[in-house]
C-alpha cells in the first residue's frame, strides 16, 4: 500500500509538471506567435486573387498561392530557392508581353494566369504555370522549360485568334556523358490541344536530309572517334572517346521526324575500331525514354513524305 501511494503522488507530479510545460508554450505561442511569410505582390484576375509570398521566417524562397474568396484553390508552399512572378519572370523577359493576367494564351476563348517561377541554382530550373481562370478553374499545365535562360523567348503568335507557341528544349541528355555545357538540348515546339500543351508535329518535322549529306556531316565525327580512341583497351563505349556532337545530331534527325535517318548517321559516325555501338545504342535509347516528349516525338516518326514541311518551323529556328 505503501509503495501504491508514493507511486501514484509520483504519477500525479509528473503529470502536473507536464500540464505546466504545455500551458507555458501555450502561452509563449500566443504572446509571441510564430512569424508570418511577407506579401510580396497580390492580381486580382475576376473572382480570383493570386498573391506572392516570401517565406523568410522559413527557408527564404517564393511560393503563390491563388484563392476565391476564403478558399486556397492552388499553392506553391513549400519549395525553397524560388523566385515567383505573374507574368514572366522579369519584366524585360520578351515573354512578358504575352502574359498579361486573363490573356488567351490557349486559345481556346477562355482567359489564362500565367505565373513564372525558377527554383534551384543559376542553371536550373524555370516553369511556367498556365491557369485557366475562366468560369471553370484549373491548371491547364505546367511548362518544364528546365535550364532555358527565362530571357530567351519562349512564345510566339503564329496565327491571330489562335493561341501561343511554346519554344524550348528538351534537356533530357544534360550531363550524359558530357558536361553539361556540351550536352546537346534539342528543339521542341509545343501547342495547346486536348486540355494541354503537345508537340506541334507539323512545326517539329523537317525534310530529309539527303544520304550524301548524311554522310558528309558524319565524317568529321568519324574522324574524331578515330584519332581519340588510338588506345585499344580503352577504345570502347562507355570508356571510348566519343564526341557529344554524335548524340547531337541524332537527336537533331529524331526530332525532325527522322529516326531512320538517325540511325543510319550512326552507322556512317562509328568506327569499327571503337568497340560497344550495341551497348551504345542501348543506353541512348533508355537515356531518350526518360524524355517527357519522347511518347509523342516518337509518334511522329513516320514517312518523311507523308505530311508537308511548313514554312514556320523555318522562321522559328532562324
Amino acid at each position: 500500500m505503501h509503495r501504491g501511494a508514493a507511486g501514484t503522488r509520483i504519477f500525479v507530479a509528473v503529470g502536473a509538471m507536464l500540464a505546466a510545460i504545455f500551458s507555458a508554450r501555450v502561452t509563449l505561442a500566443r504572446e509571441h506567435p510564430a512569424p508570418a511569410p511577407e506579401l510580396v505582390s497580390e492580381q486580382l484576375i475576376g473572382p480570383y486573387v493570386a498573391r506572392i509570398y516570401r517565406d523568410t521566417p522559413g527557408c527564404g524562397g517564393e511560393f503563390f498561392e491563388i484563392s476565391r474568396g476564403l478558399k486556397v484553390v492552388y499553392s506553391t508552399r513549400g519549395h525553397c530557392q524560388q523566385t515567383v512572378r505573374v507574368g514572366a519572370l522579369e519584366p524585360s523577359d520578351v515573354d512578358d508581353r504575352f502574359l498579361a493576367p486573363g490573356a488567351n494564351v490557349a486559345g481556346d476563348g477562355s482567359p489564362n494566369l500565367v505565373i513564372a517561377a525558377r527554383t534551384g541554382g543559376t542553371n536550373c530550373c524555370l516553369s511556367y504555370y498556365v491557369f485557366d481562370v475562366g468560369s471553370q478553374f484549373r491548371l491547364v499545365d505546367t511548362l518544364r522549360l528546365e535550364q532555358d535562360d527565362h530571357a530567351e523567348p519562349h512564345l510566339v503568335r503564329l496565327e491571330d485568334g489562335h493561341g501561343l507557341q511554346v519554344i524550348t528544349h528538351d534537356w533530357t541528355f544534360s550531363g550524359w556523358h558530357a558536361s553539361p555545357a556540351e550536352s546537346p538540348a534539342p528543339l521542341v515546339i509545343l501547342h495547346y490541344r486536348d486540355g494541354g500543351f503537345h508537340v506541334d508535329e507539323d512545326l517539329m518535322r523537317e525534310p530529309a536530309m539527303s544520304l550524301g549529306k548524311l554522310q558528309a556531316e558524319a565524317s568529321p565525327v568519324r574522324w574524331r572517334m578515330l584519332t581519340g580512341n588510338v588506345d585499344g583497351e580503352s577504345a570502347t563505349w562507355p570508356t571510348a572517346k566519343v564526341s557529344p556532337n554524335l548524340w547531337e545530331s541524332m537527336l537533331s534527325l529524331i526530332y525532325a521526324g527522322h529516326e531512320d535517318l538517325a540511325w543510319k548517321y550512326l552507322d556512317y559516325a562509328w568506327p569499327e575500331d571503337v568497340h560497344g555501338k550495341d551497348k551504345f545504342v542501348e543506353d541512348f535509347r533508355n537515356r531518350l525514354a526518360l524524355s517527357p516528349y519522347w511518347k509523342e516525338i516518337s509518334a511522329m516518326q513516320v514517312s518523311p513524305d507523308s505530311k508537308p514541311q511548313t514554312a514556320s518551323a523555318d522562321t522559328i529556328r532562324k
